[in-house]
């Protein structure tokens, strides 16, 4: 285990959901849980799970990048952690339907890159596309959360 590395990747990780999670007013959860959902999207304890996940998987993926010295792969890496927090900062800072799924099809953009740059470590490259697999779901339930709450 690298420590140096290890604490990077701490702190980074532990910086960005910091920042995402002072990005959503209590508030903005209310008027989010207010939202009219379909039927198919995941209870909100899941999403919680979900999020946690994410960090620590999304960590995993920098420390490796940072460890083998991958420049472009951490640097795609944090840049999906940024564009993950300002997906918040849509959604519940401008509490906009439309501007989160706008957000995730944009999203989908770096993550790709990062997928392309983690491809020579295959555990990276197998976490990241897991949770590719998730921001398909995410596309497909902003988009109903955008028709059903205009």
């Amino acid at each position: 285990m690298n420590w140096s590395v290890l604490a990077v990747t701490v702190a980074v990780s532990v910086t960005a959901a910091t920042v995402g999670n002072l990005l959503i007013p209590r508030a903005a959860l209310a008027w989010f849980r207010a939202l009219s959902w379909p039927r198919w999207l995941v209870p909100y304890p899941v999403f919680i799970a979900v999020g946690i996940t994410y960090y620590l998987l999304i960590a995993t993926v920098l420390y490796r990048a940072l460890d083998r010295g991958d420049t472009t792969s951490v640097v795609w890496t944090i840049v999906v952690l940024v564009a993950n927090e300002a997906w918040n900062a849509i959604l519940f800072g401008l509490r906009s339907t439309l501007g989160a799924f706008l957000g995730m099809l944009a999203f989908t953009v770096p993550l790709t890159a990062s997928i392309a740059a983690a491809a020579v470590d295959q555990i990276s490259l197998l976490l990241l596309a897991v949770y590719a697999g998730w921001v398909i779901y995410d596309v497909a339930w902003t988009y109903a959360l955008w028709r059903r709450n205009p």
